[in-house]
């Protein structure tokens, strides 16, 4: 009755997320981040970055967001949790691999008899689950990873639970106590917009160049644009100072099952009486049923919407650089809970509630602890189901801000409740109230024993330490020092490949075959310019392309298309190291031109999966010319073209515009040779050509 009451009084203004770029994005959002929800006279606005919700009017702060976050990750292994049912990482020699097979396979299919809850079948613990789940703790910094715990059995009735129960680790954890170090969202994009000025300050620096000026100009205007650039910098320094990056505490970190996936479809039929019938039907797809999850419980640390995207992307690229999630939230395998709630802020100290120790008494049992750390009066927290993309965290986490504030406005205090949020409305939509509140019954489960860290689970390692250091991947920030060292790549672009663990296999297979082609040594000194073509290729053109594809994919799926770009990897190429080393080697050979070799990477990423770059080269006519008496007949057969005649006596003629003429010169012979011309033997070859044709002109007069 309180909701259906509130519902008819309040009006909530839900900004939804600008269709724009991320870098627009990010100035929309940077500005004052508000939205406003109206009862009677009264509007509120949020702010995205503070989570403080405020009178819209007088900007006095109101109500501080407080959230926690439960994250569901599925991980990527071969087989399910408890049954030998393949998953969209199994492949049929056994291996791991990451395209999504399952989500084109015949719905019901992968599955087994314990999936479907047959009588008489038995849970196998997966091994490859438990490796998976103690290296994602350990990335997550958890002090504590249990050497033993329990599975139990968590009671609840949907038709995508055949058991009607869930096997989970609610009370005996596999590991607790972590920590995640984040930058907000708002600073992510901040950086990029960042990035995008640097790209427009060389673009300005390459067109001045570009104006013909003598050197000592040139000079000038590049010492002037150097020091407007350094002012430049220093000014967006002081704009944007450097945020220190927030903390979020892990509670826990459960290995569990997941669920069927439940899609509705309505159909509307007319007959000749002119009635319309609509029909709902619920499809269910067990082939995910069973699946391995790890839940990621938080602490409720967060303070705003920012910080909840924000922490939800960084846990994402931790998991994926692990390899025990793929990360992709499109298509489930990264779900996230939100449970959001509000206190009232003190108007001596709006921006620091969260230090207080005190807490109101009506808050739920499970919060009712000095560890959770909540600022006094915090009301009951509301739980925000299954959200699958950064742009739907943020959305959810301020409609519901904005909903509790309007209700504590009206001393009606949101009670414990379960949401989910509709994409197409922007609003949260209650499923569960209070009253409807589950006793989820845990027991022990009676089929599984305890789970014990041993050789056996822990590959043949004697400790959990020893099996860190054999199986725990490098960092990224190791792997970035290592790149910079070995490669001699610069820190920038050495942070990129590092950000992508696929990216940093590829590019050192790509060396290691370009390197070998070549027939340089392992330690050679060539081996820096060959690193440096490839890590260019990679970074530029080969991320471009994946960029693009991605893009595509997603058509007119904003979210999608959001949730694509904020996971670009180098394990959606359809390029191996094996042909990218194989290219780059026919660059630093003189095989072919860079723009050669860009026009063969295209074919090879999007129409010729297969092929190696010299057949396709080979099948293009596409080789440079090397000889210089070839080069040499090319150069003089453009300069005596009857059609260049006229370009040719004012070269003759001499004066300060014979550069031009030269310029012309190269792009007719380029043209002549279908850009196959090796460029700066081709120049060397033109200048003798036209040396001589002024040789001879001066030896004639």
């Amino acid at each position: 009755m309180m909701l259906s009451t509130a519902k008819s009084i309040i009006h909530c203004y839900r900004r939804s997320l600008p269709r724009s770029s991320s870098s627009s994005l990010s100035v929309r959002l940077l500005s004052s981040s508000a939205a406003s929800s109206q009862h009677h006279e009264q509007a509120l606005s949020y702010n995205r970055d503070s989570g403080i919700i405020s009178d819209a009017q007088s900007m006095q702060p109101l109500y501080q967001t407080i959230i926690g976050i439960e994250i569901h990750a599925q991980l990527a292994i071969p087989t399910k949790l408890f049954s030998s049912a393949p998953t969209k990482h199994h492949h049929d020699d056994g291996s791991n691999i990451t395209s999504s097979s399952i989500a084109s396979s015949t719905s019901n299919t992968n599955v087994h008899p314990f999936d479907l809850a047959y009588p008489g079948t038995l849970p196998t613990l997966s091994h490859a689950a438990i490796q998976s789940s103690i290296l994602s703790a350990a990335s997550l910094n958890c002090q504590h990873i249990h050497r033993y715990s329990k599975f139990e059995r968590k009671h609840y009735f949907y038709a995508d639970l055949p058991h009607g129960y869930q096997i989970t680790q609610q009370r005996w954890p596999l590991a607790s106590e972590g920590v995640v170090l984040f930058l907000p969202y708002s600073n992510l994009l901040q950086n990029q917009l960042q990035g995008g000025d640097n790209d427009a300050s060389k673009k300005k620096k390459k067109k001045k160049r570009r104006r013909g000026r003598d050197d000592d100009n040139a000079q000038e205007d590049d010492s002037s644009t150097s020091k407007d650039d350094s002012a430049s910098s220093s000014s967006k320094q002081q704009q944007h100072p450097i945020i220190e990056p927030v903390q979020l505490r892990i509670e826990r970190i459960q290995l569990e099952q997941d669920t069927g996936k439940t899609t509705t479809h309505t159909t509307t039929n007319s007959n000749n009486n002119k009635t319309t019938t609509t029909t709902t039907t619920a499809h269910i797809n067990y082939n995910r049923a069973g699946c391995a999850l790890i839940e990621i419980v938080s602490y409720p640390d967060l303070r705003s919407a920012h910080e909840a995207a924000g922490v939800v992307e960084k846990i994402r690229k931790v998991l994926k650089h692990v390899g025990s999630c793929d990360g992709k939230m499109e298509e489930g395998s990264l779900r996230c809970d939100l449970n959001v709630s509000i206190a009232p802020v003190s108007s001596n100290d709006a921006m620091n509630i969260s230090s207080s120790s005190s807490f109101d008494n009506n808050n739920d049992d499970e919060q009712s602890s000095d560890k959770y750390n909540l600022p006094p009066g915090n009301g009951h927290r509301v739980e925000v189901k299954n959200l699958n993309s950064l742009r739907q965290i943020i959305a959810a986490t301020e409609y519901e801000a904005m909903r509790q504030s309007s209700l504590a406005i009206q001393h009606n205090h949101t009670g414990r409740e379960t949401r989910t949020f509709d994409p197409l409305g922007g609003k949260t939509i209650c499923i569960r109230a209070k009253g409807d509140a589950i006793d989820y019954r845990f027991i022990p489960e009676p089929d599984l024993p305890p789970l014990i860290l041993d050789e056996t689970t822990l590959l043949g390692s004697k400790s959990l330490e020893e099996f860190l250091e054999r199986y725990m991947p490098e960092s990224a920030e190791d792997a970035t020092a290592r790149l910079v060292e070995e490669y001699g790549l610069g820190e920038s672009v050495a942070v990129l490949i590092a950000s992508d663990p696929p990216a940093i296999v590829l590019f050192e297979d790509a060396v290691s075959v370009a390197k070998a082609e070549l027939g340089q040594e392992d330690n050679g000194d060539d081996s820096v310019d060959v690193s440096a073509l490839v890590a260019n290729f990679l970074c530029n053109d080969l991320y471009a392309l994946i960029k693009k594809s991605a893009i595509e994919e997603a058509g007119d799926d904003e979210d999608k298309r959001a949730t694509l770009l904020n996971s670009i990897s180098v394990d959606r190429s359809t390029v191996d190291s094996q042909r990218l080393g194989l290219l780059i080697a026919m660059i630093s050979n003189g095989t072919l031109t860079t723009s050669m070799a860009k026009k063969i990477l295209t074919i090879m990423y999007k129409d010729d999966l297969t092929s190696s770059p010299g057949d396709i080269a080979t099948s293009n006519g596409w080789e440079v010319i090397s000889d210089m008496d070839v080069l040499v007949q090319l150069c003089t057969d453009v300069v005596h073209d009857p059609k260049n005649t006229k370009q040719l006596e004012q070269y003759k003629q001499g004066g300060k515009n014979t550069w031009k003429i030269e310029k012309f010169f190269v792009g007719k012979v380029m043209a002549q040779s279908n850009g196959n011309a090796h460029p700066e033997k081709m120049k060397e070859a033109l200048a003798s050509v036209l040396e001589k044709v002024v040789s001879d002109q001066t030896s004639s007069t």
